[in-house]
Parts: structure tokens; sequence; C-alpha cells
């Protein structure tokens, strides 16, 4: 029986560059958990639960706070993160009832000053 998590999460602006990003969460936790915290029941803003960013270094006026979470999977592997799945659930929990912290997010990544 698997013990952890794999969560695989994209960023794509607006010309459509995508990144994204394959992180293995100790513990299980599923989309079910969290699906009712998400921004318009799709999409997260990876810092503000404990994950990264996947914006490019070097913005552009195509870019944007939100990521989408492309699948969420249980594994055997050993995890790559150093936070929990009861922690993710918490922080997207935390992060939905705080509105994402949509203006402090985009001043963060330099979106706004």
């Amino acid at each position: 029986m698997a013990t952890n998590t794999q969560i695989i999460y994209q960023y794509r602006d607006a010309s459509n560059y995508k990144a994204s990003e394959a992180v293995i969460i100790r513990g299980l936790f599923s989309l079910h958990d969290i699906e009712q915290y998400l921004y318009e029941k799709e999409f997260f803003i990876p810092s503000e639960i404990g994950l990264k960013d996947l914006q490019p270094k070097k913005l552009s006026h195509d870019d944007h706070i939100w990521h989408e979470i492309l699948e969420i999977s249980y594994t055997n592997e050993k995890p790559t993160a150093k936070i929990t799945a009861e922690e993710i659930v918490l922080n997207f929990e935390r992060a939905a009832r705080e509105e994402w912290n949509i203006l402090e997010a985009s001043k963060r990544l330099g979106l706004f000053v």
C-alpha cells in the first residue's frame, strides 16, 4: 500500500508557456481533500501552500500567479518536499480562507509594486 502522495502541478502563462513540477509529499491526500479550496475550483498559488512557484525568473506581461494541478497519485517513493500531506491540506484551507493573498502573492513575484 502506498504511503506518500505525488502531486504534479503546472504553470501556464497567457501565451501558453508551460512549466511543471512533480513533488512527493509524505502522507496521503487526494484531490477530493483540497478541491473545495482551489480558486475558482481550479487554481492555486504554490508558495501559499508550501510549494515552489514555477513562473520564469524574468516575468513578462503574460505572467500571473496561478497554477493548476495536473495529477495527484499515490506512491511509495521517498518524499521530495519537507511538507506533509496534513500540512498541505491545512495550507490549502488557510489560503482559501484568506482568499489566496492574491495581492501579496502578486507583489512577492514582482507583478505589482
